[in-house]
């Protein structure tokens, strides 16, 4: 994770990322460097002052017409529910997979913290030296538009970077403009970001419930509906890396079985009968108004129905360091739903010889929800990974809202610090 408080020194740290661990790639528009996935935030956004009104066309929209339509509607809940987890806007559709200049931006959410309105987003894929300028002042004037018309205060700027890269041939101007710069990350938690990295899942969802219990507590918009929900214990931009998520995947205290964990991720997630083919229909079942399944491979309500699934899978096959390999989730009128999707969208891309899967979610109830998603997100990589032909996989977990509630403290803190029986006590239960 890089925190700066100005995107300039923003910038620079992810280039020098890029150069130091970069490796090359191979691509349509000439040889890059590919870095790992990234979480950027600048603490206190200032402009560059450059042209975003055409800035990504296609079919004659740019990112501002995707986004500010749904401003308003954004700015008036968040008055109404300042601590509401749920406004998050789309910006890739599934009809995008088809374009040949598809959004690089495609998830941009919001979150009151600190006393300010903040914004985060999903960029699939950064050419970090041409492009960040553009992409940040894009999302600059997405949160002062949304200030304006909230009456908050501007607080601050996060992108998770799938795919942070630079093209061979801008290295010699990189080195005149940036200098070689330190590659500096920060690892823990702090005002407004989380960065953990474990071996396996166990180890990933103890960490994760221990950053979040000793998190920020805020009320939240369940109160009125669940008693035992009325607050919680949170923390912003949980981002989780997994490098061996084969191994110890299941917590002893997990509070799921594996037959669960097997049948919501084959059923909700995946839609497994049908991941080695391309598929038309998903059953939902009784009462679910989507699956995850469903939105990721044939959504009713799309108007173009396409199996995002199965065609990241073929644009593997056929390109192992594609960047265009990402499912959205979400759609533009979840902005009106009660319980909108908390996973808005994911992405298989590589690094090295590895498939990396990387999940993202508005909303994660850490304690209730987190272990689960975890372990269906993962098991949906390895089959891709199996599919694709890549050796090895890891898996990257981000929360825009990471959160545990009211009712589970006392079940985590039973977790976290499990208590010790005393000798006597543990005679008597030999002697019985």
């Amino acid at each position: 994770m890089i925190v700066e408080s100005k995107a300039e020194i923003v910038v620079r740290r992810l280039i020098s990322k890029v150069v130091d661990e970069g490796f090359k790639v191979n691509t349509r528009f000439g040889f890059a460097l590919h870095a790992s996935p990234t979480l950027a935030i600048v603490k206190k956004p200032n402009s560059f002052e450059i042209d975003i009104d055409d800035f990504w066309l296609i079919d004659g929209e740019s990112y501002l017409d995707r986004i500010e339509k749904y401003l308003h509607l954004v700015a008036s809940k968040i008055k109404s529910s300042p601590y509401t987890r749920r406004m998050s806007i789309p910006v890739w559709y599934p009809v995008d997979h088809f374009s040949s200049t598809p959004p690089a931006i495609t998830e941009v959410s919001f979150l009151h913290f600190n006393g300010k309105l903040n914004l985060t987003a999903y960029v699939r894929s950064l050419d970090v030296a041409n492009y960040f300028v553009y992409d940040f002042e894009v999302l600059n004037s997405v949160l002062d538009k949304l200030c304006e018309l909230s009456g908050m205060k501007k607080g601050s700027i996060g992108m998770l970077v799938a795919i942070p890269h630079v093209y061979e041939r801008d290295l010699e101007r990189i080195e005149k403009e940036y200098g070689h710069g330190k590659n500096k990350e920060f690892f823990g938690s702090c005002d407004e970001g989380t960065h953990i990295v474990e071996k396996d899942m166990a180890s990933a969802w103890h960490s994760a419930l221990e950053a979040v219990y000793k998190g920020m507590k805020k009320k939240t918009e369940w109160g009125s509906v669940f008693e035992g929900q009325n607050y919680c214990k949170f923390l912003p931009r949980l981002f989780v890396e997994v490098k061996k998520p084969e191994e110890n995947q299941i917590h002893d205290k997990a509070p799921f079985t594996k037959e669960y964990g097997i049948n919501y991720a084959h059923n909700y997630v995946i839609h497994a009968e049908c991941i080695d083919r391309r598929t038309n229909y998903v059953k939902k079942g009784e009462g679910e108004v989507y699956t995850y399944a469903e939105r990721a491979r044939c959504c009713e309500a799309d108007e173009v129905k396409v199996d995002q699934l199965y065609e990241c899978i073929e644009k593997l096959r056929k390109n192992k360091h594609s960047r265009n390999c990402y499912v959205s989730i979400s759609r533009p009128w979840d902005l009106l739903c009660d319980e909108p999707p908390c996973l808005r969208g994911y992405q298989f891309s590589s690094f090295l010889d590895k498939l990396l899967g990387i999940f993202y979610m508005r909303s994660n109830d850490v304690f209730g929800a987190m272990h689960a998603n975890m372990f269906a997100f993962s098991l949906l990589t390895s089959y891709v990974s199996e599919l694709t032909g890549f050796s090895s996989y890891e898996y990257y977990h981000f929360a825009n809202d990471a959160h545990i509630y009211a009712e589970s403290i006392k079940a985590v803190k039973e977790v976290l610090f499990p208590e010790t029986p005393r000798i006597l006590e543990f005679l008597n239960e030999k002697e019985v």
